[in-house]
């Protein structure tokens, strides 16, 4: 009997000792696995509290993109997939339709050869950048994606989206009004817009409220 239960032990320490070994080695190799992909590279975001503070100076390699006449809206995303180049798609046509009052550009942790694929088969005239390792997204502490973020025209950060609750024309009202003063923003954006107005000449039973949010849904 006591030959039998050490005989049982031996066994039950063998399994148990195969089995660890087996963990452990899939655990390496998974972890291989994540560094091969890239993953302990990847900038990790933690909160608002890494934010920039307003002031900030705009990334050295996006100052060409400041026009002097107009605030900078710079909106951040990460890899393009099918959601985001819907999203991306949004914010392209808005920022092209307020063009007159923002310099809109896009930040994208994607390569620059996809990233010109998807602007020439959508026709997009806004700038898209490829930040493929990431380094702007993580100065400008992009800890959710899209993100916006409005810098003056000398590149002073004045404005940054605080939740993703923000709309595309919320977002662009708020750098203008950040820049240009509250009764600027009020005149521009509390009347409907020369394109909508473009849009619906002639049309009848049109809203005719000023107020009236002409960003619409994309």
């Amino acid at each position: 009997m006591v030959r039998g239960m050490v005989k049982q032990n031996r066994l039950s320490s063998i399994f148990w000792s195969i089995a660890v070994g087996v963990n452990g080695a899939l655990l390496i190799f998974f972890l291989n696995a994540l560094r091969l992909e890239g993953f302990f590279k990847r900038p990790v975001f933690l909160s608002a509290q890494n934010d920039p503070p307003l002031g900030t100076e705009l990334p050295f390699a996006l100052r060409s993109c400041l026009d002097s006449r107009k605030p900078l809206l710079l909106v951040a995303f990460g890899q393009c997939s099918e959601c985001t180049v819907k999203d991306l798609n949004g914010w392209a046509v808005m920022l092209e339709r307020w063009a007159s009052e923002v310099k809109g550009i896009i930040v994208a942790k994607e390569s620059e050869k996809a990233l010109r694929e998807l602007r020439e088969k959508n026709g997009w005239k806004v700038p898209v950048i490829a930040d493929e390792q990431g380094k702007i997204l993580q100065r400008l502490n992009a800890y959710f994606l899209p993100r916006a973020y409005g810098f003056s025209p000398e590149g002073k950060l004045v404005w940054k989206q605080d939740s993703l609750a923000v709309t595309q024309l919320e977002a662009i009202r708020a750098v203008v009004e950040a820049v240009k003063g509250k009764e600027y923003a009020r005149r521009v954006f509390d009347r409907k817009p020369a394109w909508a107005e473009a849009l619906g000449k002639g049309a009848k039973g049109q809203d005719q409220n000023p107020a009236l949010n002409w960003g619409g849904e994309q």
